[in-house]
């Protein structure tokens, strides 16, 4: 079953999506760009909190939006993340030339990276392969930078993200998905199969930066633990 994961802002969306059943919780700031991170001080009172009234409920959080060839920020910046306690550090790796160096240097960072695959223009095939042989992270996610551009699910076709989540299966490597999903994006993930599924606009009020609300967290969850539809076959 594929698990919800709620992106949220500060500890009163973080208490409302746990409570709502989110499966993971996910720091970041979404008015500051698709990945944008929270200060690290908030990241750490958030976790805090988080941990003394849901002991068991995994934490992520970003490191906020850079450009893939800026690997010593980026690694520095996974670092003061991870010093939080957050479970997992997600970050955006953007395609290109740049990819594969910021995937090395993040396998080797003394913290659970989740590399952030940016689709916006389709699967980068070389990024995933290079992430995945590395065999260095807990999980790899496709996503998207330009949010108002459509969901992940209308910018790429379903056998690409088919042949993503099995790589990632065949590598033992958890598989997630997000990037501006909606709530009719339902049928097509529970037919992917990914191990988890992001989303913010969905749970929210208006824009991704409006409200959360508890009640289309409630709704995600359990459409998306209902009986699984036909499973989508991988591209050849």
């Amino acid at each position: 079953m594929t698990r919800l994961l709620v992106s949220v802002r500060d500890l009163a969306e973080a208490r409302a999506a746990a409570a709502a059943g989110a499966d993971f919780i996910d720091l970041k700031d979404p008015a500051a760009g698709a990945l944008g991170g929270l200060p690290p001080a908030h990241i750490a009172a958030l976790v805090k909190a988080l941990r003394a009234e849901h002991p068991r409920l995994p934490i992520s959080a970003t490191i906020g939006d850079h450009a893939a060839h800026d690997v010593a920020a980026i690694v520095q910046r996974v670092a003061a993340v991870a010093a939080c306690g957050v479970d997992y550090v997600k970050v955006g790796v953007q395609p290109g030339r740049d990819a594969p160096a910021l995937l090395r240097a993040l396998a080797i960072c003394d913290a659970p990276v989740v590399p952030v695959l940016l689709a916006d223009d389709g699967v980068d095939g070389s990024a995933v392969a290079v992430a995945l042989g590395l065999r260095a992270f807990p999980a790899v996610m496709l996503d998207t930078q330009h949010k108002h551009a459509g969901s992940l699910l209308a910018r790429v076709v379903p056998g690409a993200l088919a042949a993503f989540i099995a790589e990632a299966r065949r590598q033992h490597c958890l598989s997630g998905l997000a990037g501006a999903l909606r709530a009719d994006d339902v049928p097509g993930l529970r037919a992917l199969a990914p191990d988890f599924a992001g989303f913010r606009s969905a749970v929210c009020s208006g824009e991704r930066s409006g409200t959360l609300e508890p009640g289309r967290v409630r709704a995600l969850q359990a459409a998306l633990a209902s009986e699984p539809a036909p499973r989508v076959e991988a591209a050849v």
